[in-house]
């Protein structure tokens, strides 16, 4: 009798995890984490930084920077600057993952992780990590945020 009983709990178990194992949903694509907020057009309005001297804030227009970052819904996205009348695009694939844009290049290049935070109609997108210091001025600036507002 305890054998027969053993014999029919490994055949439940087995019924079970043949149940689990094909009622599975199977995801034919990779999966894609994206914030839908960022969909849109965004302008740069301000850019902040981290000096040896201490923390400044420059008006774009003030150093003849302006950029507009575009993130469309399939994924893609550009960026639009222009810096000494000079105008330059790229075009990235985009996803979000855990506080961070990830652009990936879509001509080829490096793929670039940029922490980013959310505020209403404002996204802070950080670029400590990856920037070495830059001097402005005879300022060494350490670390830089960059404001968009949304269009």
């Amino acid at each position: 009798m305890v054998m027969k009983q053993e014999y029919m709990k490994k055949i439940i178990i087995l019924f079970i995890l043949l149940f689990l194992l094909t009622s599975c949903n199977k995801d034919n694509s990779n999966p894609v984490i994206t914030d839908s907020g960022l969909i849109g057009t965004w302008l740069l309005t301000n850019i902040s930084g981290t000096t040896t001297q201490g923390s400044i804030t420059i008006s774009p227009g003030l150093v003849g920077i302006s950029m507009t970052l575009v993130f469309n819904s399939d994924n893609t996205a550009s960026l639009v600057s222009v810096q000494q009348g000079q105008t330059t695009t790229q075009r990235f694939t985009w996803i979000t993952l855990n506080g961070a844009i990830i652009f990936t290049p879509i001509n080829g290049g490096v793929v670039i992780l940029l922490p980013y935070t959310e505020s209403g109609n404002k996204i802070n997108v950080g670029f400590t990590n990856i920037l070495p210091s830059i001097n402005y001025n005879g300022v060494i600036i350490t670390s830089l945020i960059l404001e968009f507002t949304k269009q």
